[in-house]
């Protein structure tokens, strides 16, 4: 009898403490702020801070108190950098700092290695940090409208990640370890000054959409045949004076756009490619005979030139 006295008295100590520890999640009156000294008031209890257009210049270092915070929405403010301590959020999931005065994200944002959604565009970077690599978990990347002039080569270890868009830099060219993001689908490159594209880019076989348009190209490489799964290619505003044949491998694509270039015929390979439905080409240097052939090789496809 004095044992089992003993025991549940043991139990009732443990569910005491346990309840303990919670109590200021029974105490939550809400788990979503939009006021950064309301969440900080109750820092254990908020999962979703919403802090949008409040003309912020800076976070606050008790920001780490909210250990808990799983969406951070921070866009549309005045930052110029972000505290180094914003990486004790190991539970953030999402973050929004897009349309800031950011010059610089810290080295320890790579110890987010839950973080699925980074939002960084519209701001005034000019290099992420080689840390980036320890974002694991990372899905979507957007850093359009930035200062960019180069990638880390680190960019290849974020093996999670599905969509990236870099457009609207100043891009010269593209780390080699880009080839390695074998579950990109959506890549958008287009609006900076590339030169050329990775060699081994068909490597990205999971690629459903692909824009590299307005960039300086003047070939594409053969490998891109062996993005098996592109869907809709840009090719745009470059200097390209044909396509690879093995564009004949695209079984998948729907829609080629390439406008603005010095093409003057299409590879006949193009005609393997029934799914193909639509080819815009304006602004090239096509005779009438190259149209000719280009429409009776896709019968189905709607030509524009």
């Amino acid at each position: 009898m004095r044992f089992r006295l003993l025991f549940f008295l043991t139990i009732l100590i443990v569910a005491l403490q346990a309840l303990q520890g919670n109590n200021c999640l029974a105490q939550c009156t809400t788990k979503i702020s939009h006021s950064l000294t309301a969440a900080l008031s109750q820092p254990t209890c908020i999962t979703e801070l919403n802090l949008r257009g409040q003309n912020l210049e800076l976070l606050p270092q008790r920001i780490e108190q909210l250990r808990r915070l799983r969406l951070l929405f921070a866009h549309e403010n005045h930052l110029r950098h972000l505290p180094d301590n914003l990486a004790q959020l190991d539970s953030l999931r999402i973050l929004f700092i897009n349309k800031n005065s950011l010059l610089d994200l810290p080295p320890s944002i790579g110890n987010l290695h839950r973080l699925r959604q980074l939002q960084i565009e519209q701001n005034m970077l000019t290099e992420l940090p080689p840390s980036i690599k320890g974002l694991d978990s990372l899905r979507y990347l957007m850093g359009a409208y930035n200062n960019f002039t180069s990638l880390p080569e680190q960019v290849g270890h974020l093996a999670q990640l599905e969509y990236i868009d870099v457009s609207h830099n100043q891009l010269l060219f593209l780390p080699a370890s880009i080839s390695n993001l074998r579950n990109l689908r959506y890549v958008y490159l287009n609006d900076n000054k590339l030169q050329n594209l990775p060699n081994r880019l068909g490597s990205l076989t999971k690629a459903e959409e692909l824009n590299v348009s307005n960039n300086q190209l003047e070939q594409l490489p053969e490998s891109l045949g062996d993005c098996q799964q592109l869907k809709v290619l840009i090719l745009s505003g470059n200097q390209l004076k044909q396509l690879p044949k093995s564009l004949g491998k695209l079984q998948n694509l729907e829609m080629l756009i390439a406008n603005d270039n010095q093409l003057t015929a299409l590879p006949k390979s193009l005609g393997k490619l029934k799914k193909l439905k639509t080819v815009i080409v304006r602004n090239n240097t096509f005779s009438p005979q190259a149209r000719r052939e280009a429409e009776a090789r896709l019968p189905g496809a709607k030509f524009h030139f």
